[in-house]
């Protein structure tokens, strides 16, 4: 009988465009990607941790930071095709099924990951998700595919959308691929906690400062409890 690996794959790039170098900004006083790295560890079920960076010169500061971080691969993949360098890294890690995370959200939940790739797991569905309507703060969402749905993804899709989300694939293919969603009341999803402006990473330095001292694996909850004191740190700005 094959091993049965789960492999959480975050994936990153360094030439970002509304925040160049984002992910190698520190946090606390450790590099954005070192954050999402440890929590992605500590997702119940896990067995190993990749990062996916793009192919090309330009990411080399990222490249550079990915290989003095312990207990992490690094593989590398067409920019502009995530559905070929996620099974890349999955075929590198020997992945039978790949938890999806973004090197954007520092504030990765592993508890709550681990309580998707479970529901996942139970229900033997080929796709779990934490949509962006699921009703939690904006930023700690996750993905959950089986390698088989994920080949599926990378030898069938031809439409850009598809190859670059990954999971537009899946939700037009319901008969196919039934999708487990992961949503909650009260809403929350007014709370940012993604990386994505200067302003967003002004706001989460100020609320790292604040908890990460107490628990450097704050989550939801502390996110939370923190906004309902400071919400200006996590509530978007005016536009």
């Amino acid at each position: 009988m094959a091993a049965v690996t789960y492999a959480a794959i975050i994936q990153a790039r360094y030439n970002s465009t509304r925040l160049p170098g984002k992910v190698v900004l520190p946090l606390a006083g450790r590099p954005v990607l070192a954050h999402i790295v440890e929590r992605a560890w500590r997702i119940p079920g896990v067995d190993t941790v990749a990062v996916t960076v793009p192919d090309g010169s330009n990411q080399g500061p990222l490249v550079e930071l990915v290989g003095s971080l312990e207990g992490v691969r690094l593989s590398r993949g067409p920019e502009e095709d995530l559905a070929r360098r996620y099974r890349i890294a999955a075929g590198e890690c020997g992945a039978t099924t790949v938890v999806r995370l973004w090197a954007d959200c520092p504030v990765l939940d592993p508890a709550l990951a681990g309580a998707l790739l479970a529901a996942a797991r139970g229900a033997g569905v080929p796709f779990a998700t934490i949509p962006l309507d699921s009703g939690y703060p904006e930023g700690v969402e996750a993905h959950v595919m089986t390698i088989e749905a994920l080949a599926a993804a990378d030898t069938e899709a031809i439409a850009a959308d598809e190859r670059e989300t990954i999971h537009l694939f899946f939700s037009r293919r319901p008969e196919r691929f039934p999708v487990l969603h992961f949503r909650r009341q009260p809403d929350r999803h007014a709370l940012k906690v993604l990386l994505d402006t200067p302003d967003d990473y002004r706001r989460l330095k100020q609320a790292f400062d604040i908890l990460y001292p107490e628990n450097p694996l704050f989550g939801v909850a502390e996110v939370e409890a923190l906004a309902v004191r400071r919400p200006e740190l996590f509530t978007r700005p005016a536009t």
